[in-house]
């Protein structure tokens, strides 16, 4: 049985807030603790030992509040903190998104959105409680945000644990467009010790190359015709923080000569300014395009290129680590069908095939999106091919597919997907003392999978051989091939 955790609920008006108060019964049945001053939060914080602070970020002013966050993050590394903040404060939003807060949730309170972050903390503290993490789970933690299991992500975590731990070189990320290469950037930003100061994110395609260089170096009064004031670029305000240039191949070649200055001399001249500005700002760049062919070409200043890449980073394809494909599901079916308040719908053997014999050339991006499609369409349905996209079937055949390499990668997921799930196993087990203690005993589906697993080993054992199977089994011929098409078990023997 799971130990239910303790929660400190710091509030400003904590009597009021029954929608929270209700759920958190839920999640920590008489283990909640009120505090509605800010100035209480540490004395309780010791005399409680919570795991989980609920904090409301208007408890004090914006500065006091922000010091105060910044003291419970160093004291308490092991809290798991959950911010509320006020609509629309893009300010106070920005100050927290550069702290690694473990979840925020906005005012007024939703219940959909209180129920993700209480269950992404209890579902942490019980991991946390494990001496086994993900083995015991059955769940990816996620890596700031970047989740994957496959050895070529877990090779990716520790370069960019190593990376971060440096405050000066400049990254270079390269990967195709939708593998994440942003969220690797933040990844770097947060494990370092910039983390307290910005992480300002610029698409140098997504910005006509006339106002690109504005945009980054800033400009003085009178600099131009409708320049009235003086203007901070991105790159000061990223100062002492970190400055990421995302599909930078694309930066025109006098911006590349500009910025190249502020990697070598670490200083900056805003358009219209004689005088130079000092800056300590990390730069990571990011690319989707081949720098090397750019620069052969003539289109990538070289000195700059090698600047940039002090320390090269690839991002794998989704194509190249399809047995993340799974978590990967998993964590965005968390995502957007509990935030919607629906029921999460399910993937049966066939569609999971298919999912994951597909090249997804969007790659996690091009994922998340069908995630999110299928979320608003099917609620706590069953899904078939029939529902899936025309560019995912399209060129799908079930015949060409290696379904050993499927059954490999299906092995240990932990996906809610219909009864087949359970069939890559080789035998059916009794229920764990504690499914039973938390009511997860399903005796339909077991006898289910077992019943599928006995119709299973005996077409192994008679080579496909319908006829011969139903007289090991002592069965009509006619009731096991009704079975075999109802539990959509054709092939599975093969």
């Amino acid at each position: 049985m799971k130990v239910s955790p303790s929660i400190l609920f710091a509030d400003r008006t904590p009597e009021k807030q029954t929608t929270c108060l209700q759920l958190f019964e839920e999640y920590a049945p008489s283990n909640i603790h009120l505090c509605a001053k800010h100035n209480e939060i540490i004395t309780n914080l010791d005399s409680l030992n919570p795991d989980i602070l609920f904090f409301d970020l208007l408890l004090a002013p914006e500065k006091e509040v922000i010091l105060l966050l910044d003291s419970i993050l160093e004291s308490y590394p092991n809290l798991l903190l959950i911010a509320a903040i006020p609509q629309n404060n893009n300010v106070l939003e920005q100050q927290i998104i550069t702290r690694n807060l473990f979840f925020y949730v906005t005012t007024p309170y939703e219940k959909t959105e209180i129920q993700l972050a209480l269950k992404r903390t209890t579902t942490k503290l019980h991991i946390n409680s494990s001496q086994q993490l993900i083995e015991s789970s059955n769940k990816a933690l996620p890596f700031y945000g970047i989740i994957g299991e496959t050895k070529v992500m877990q090779n990716l975590f520790s370069l960019i644990t190593k990376v971060a731990e440096d405050d000066y070189a400049t990254v270079l990320i390269r990967g195709d467009s939708g593998t994440g290469k942003e969220l690797v950037a933040k990844a770097i930003h947060l494990h370092s010790h910039r983390k307290k100061h910005n992480f300002v994110p610029v698409n140098c395609a997504a910005i006509p190359d006339d106002l690109l260089e504005s945009e980054l170096f800033g400009y003085t009064k009178g600099a131009f015709t409708g320049a009235a004031q003086n203007k901070i670029g991105r790159i000061q305000y990223a100062d002492k923080g970190t400055l990421f240039l995302d599909e930078i191949g694309d930066m025109k070649p006098s911006l590349q000569a500009k910025l190249l200055r502020v990697l070598q001399e670490r200083e900056f001249e805003p358009v219209g300014s004689l005088k130079a500005t000092p800056v300590d700002t990390r730069i990571v760049a990011a690319t989707h395009w081949d720098l090397e062919q750019l620069v052969t070409e003539g289109k990538f200043r070289e000195d700059l290129y090698y600047r940039l890449s002090v320390v090269p980073i690839n991002i794998p394809p989704l194509r190249d680590r399809k047995e993340d494909i799974p978590i990967l599901l998993d964590s965005f079916l968390d995502l957007h069908a509990t935030k919607r308040g629906r029921e999460k719908f399910t993937i049966p053997l066939s569609v999971m095939t298919a999912l994951l014999s597909y090249e997804w050339n969007g790659n996690v991006r091009e994922l998340e999106n069908l995630v999110q499609q299928m979320a608003i369409l099917f609620n706590g349905k069953e899904i078939q091919l029939v529902d899936l996209p025309e560019r995912i079937v399209a060129d799908y055949n079930p015949d060409t597919v290696n379904h050993d390499h499927i059954a490999k990668i299906l092995k240990n997921i932990s996906i809610e997907t219909a009864p087949e799930k359970r069939r890559s196993s080789a035998n059916t087990t009794m229920p764990s003392t504690e499914e039973w203690e938390d009511g997860q005993v399903d005796f339909k589906e077991l006898i289910n999978d077992y019943e599928a697993q006995l119709i299973i080993q005996a077409m192994k054992m008679t080579k496909g051989n319908k006829k011969e199977a139903a007289k090991l089994l002592n069965l009509k011929r006619t009731t096991l091939l009704e079975k075999i098409k109802k539990k959509n078990l054709q092939d599975m023997w093969e």
